[in-house]
């Protein structure tokens, strides 16, 4: 009796084929899988090793970096964002001079010169200070006390455009008002000396009096340098001297 059998001569093939197949795929997988995880422990050691050369920087500031850095980091404070650019007392010092300004109109020029200085603190595009002065070079000048609030407007490379409004008084006889409205062009020639031309109008009023006039002087600013944003120079860049920006000027307000 003669058996026939039905199984197809290259089932043995195929599956061998199919076999192989699934097991190549796997080990594809498989190596996809491991470069994968390879590549994330990269990326992990390479943020490591930056994050510890960034600490080991920080630690090699000196210390006057580290104190100009402080109302850098503390105006920035998101503990109160209202009030933190106005941290009284970590904002810096500066100084401005002006030795010599001189009033537009007829008169003896002992009469038209007029001096002051100006102690005040900085809140990155704000000066609040309170100036002392005289409006003529006589014996028995008048003397006046000022508050002024200066606002870097603009900024162009080494130079800055500044405008100034401030109000006071007059120790004569009549006690005058004084007001002032100011513009001014600095440039920053040293890491905290800045030198500039100004203009403006004062106006003088009283209960039997009033005048205006205008002057014209020069100025020296010392204190901390600004961006070119306007903002107190800070991080890395702080105590060199502001970088030359060439190009169009970049203005910012408030």
């Amino acid at each position: 009796m003669v058996k026939w059998s039905l199984k197809n001569p290259h089932s043995d093939k195929v599956g061998i084929f199919f076999g192989n197949w699934q097991r190549l795929r796997r080990q594809q997988t498989l190596s996809t899988m491991n470069l994968r995880i390879l590549i994330m422990l990269a990326l992990v050691v390479g943020s490591a090793n930056l994050w510890g050369q960034s600490k080991t920087a920080d630690t090699t500031q000196t210390r006057t970096s580290k104190s100009q850095q402080t109302y850098y980091s503390i105006s920035r404070s998101s503990e109160d964002s209202t009030r933190s650019i106005f941290n009284f007392k970590a904002a810096p010092i500066y100084v401005r001079a002006t030795p010599f300004s001189i009033y537009t109109g007829a008169g003896s020029p002992k009469d038209r010169i007029a001096q002051s200085i100006e102690l005040g603190k900085s809140f990155n595009v704000i000066d609040l200070g309170v100036a002392f002065g005289r409006n003529s070079l006589r014996p028995d000048t008048s003397l006046f006390l000022e508050g002024r609030v200066t606002m870097d407007v603009a900024n162009y490379g080494i130079f800055a455009n500044e405008m100034t409004i401030g109000a006071g008084r007059v120790f004569d006889k009549q006690g005058s008002l004084m007001l002032e409205l100011t513009y001014s062009i600095m440039a920053q020639i040293a890491p905290r000396v800045g030198i500039g031309l100004t203009t403006g109008y004062y106006d003088f009023s009283s209960e039997t009096t009033d005048s205006s006039k205008t002057f014209y002087g020069i100025y020296l600013r010392f204190g901390l340098l600004r961006t070119d944003s306007g903002g107190l120079l800070g991080g890395s860049n702080r105590g060199r001297g502001r970088p030359v920006r060439v190009g169009r000027p970049h203005r910012h307000g408030r």
